[in-house]
């Protein structure tokens, strides 16, 4: 008889993208009863505890950055490299021990370049193979991909969370490039903790949702802004604020606040709402191509990739972008309705292939 694999999943722990996306990994390894632990710090840590009570969660405490309105977040990247990098080898001692300590079979790192190790199978996800840079920091862009590219080289395997099909893909040149730093990579399709339900009740019954993730302090900021201009409007509103470590929901005239909400009470959310606003990161990109609703998104200032998805699903005719200095809420709710948004996609279709490979 087959020993059951122990399986650590270890989630980037810069806002929450990282941590919804795994849902459906987790789930998956659980389902093919594997043991399943989770290493993960601040809100993914919160969230995930919250997601799946069941299951041993671990801190694991990794870098964090600064955002910055200055430069871009790939220039940013490369300054803060040697603290980085000592961050990084604190994390790997760490990882060893639990590795050690739990008899670990498989490591699955969600853009965690650090957690890896050359005695058990690991296997790094990420999207983000061609880093975005702005104007004349594109010279450091060789740099910088050599430097991801040697981390992923520690890595048994390499999963992209996107279709290999450049009619289908939501990624774009983020992650479809000519050279990979390893052979052994997969598409292993988009990833999203909802799923496919036809079956609902499609009457709308909120004109807005709001959608807050990643990092402090732009999190916040876009956050008081939404609220200014929301206030001044008649219109319904939902501001799901992503909060795990809060539980209140709260009424300011025509905004409701809720801390945070289940994967199901979301969903219920998402498909009453008329028009979503949120930040154009990768995995809210994913979560909304299962339902296919209209959005307007607001990239995180100087955050490269958001800049890139928000004007590449712009350019399909998908969804409607603004920047953040000068978003305008009733400008961009007019110029959102001649947008179709983004089409449904079959999503967690291709993940359960390679798992089970990955059990075999």
């Amino acid at each position: 008889m087959n020993k059951k694999k122990t399986v650590l999943v270890a989630p980037l722990n810069w806002g929450l993208g990282h941590a919804t996306r795994i849902v459906p990994i987790v789930e998956t390894f659980l389902n093919y009863n594997s043991k399943v632990i989770v290493a993960a710090d601040k809100r993914p840590y919160e969230f995930l505890k919250q997601r799946f009570p069941d299951i041993e969660i671990i801190r694991f405490p990794g870098f964090e950055p600064e955002y910055t309105t200055k430069a871009s977040m790939a220039l940013k990247m490369l300054l803060s490299f040697p603290l980085m990098l000592k961050k990084g080898r604190d994390a790997n001692k760490m990882l060893q021990n639990i590795i050690a300590q739990h008899d670990v079979d498989i490591i699955i790192s969600d853009n965690r370049f650090e957690a890896y190790s050359k005695d058990t199978y690991s296997v790094f996800i990420t999207h983000q193979l061609n880093v975005q840079t702005i104007g004349w920091q594109w010279t450091f862009k060789p740099l910088i991909t050599k430097l991801i590219n040697n981390y992923i080289k520690h890595y048994d395997e390499l999963w992209i969370p996107d279709y290999e099909n450049p009619e289908q893909n939501l990624s774009g040149k983020l992650s479809h490039i000519k050279k990979f730093p390893i052979k052994n990579y997969h598409f292993i399709g988009p990833l999203s903790r909802f799923e496919h339900n036809d079956n609902h009740n499609d009457i709308e019954k909120n004109d807005l949702l709001i959608i807050l993730s990643g990092p402090e302090p732009q999190r916040t900021k876009l956050e008081n802004l939404l609220i200014k201009q929301v206030l001044q409007s008649n219109l319904k509103t939902i501001i799901l604020q992503s909060k795990p470590e809060e539980n209140k929901n709260t009424q300011k005239e025509n905004i409701k606040f809720i801390s945070h909400a289940s994967d199901k009470q979301i969903a219920d959310l998402i498909k009453s709402a008329r028009m979503i606003i949120s930040r154009p990161g990768y995995s809210t990109v994913m979560d909304l191509s299962v339902f296919g609703k209209k959005a307007i998104f607001i990239p995180t200032p100087r955050q490269t990739e958001q800049e890139y998805l928000a004007k590449k699903l712009k350019s399909r005719g998908y969804c409607y972008y603004e920047k953040q200095k000068i978003f305008d809420l009733n400008r961009s709710l007019k110029a959102a309705e001649n947008y179709t948004g983004i089409p449904k996609l079959n999503l967690n279709i291709l993940l359960e292939n390679y798992i089970l490979r990955l059990l075999s």
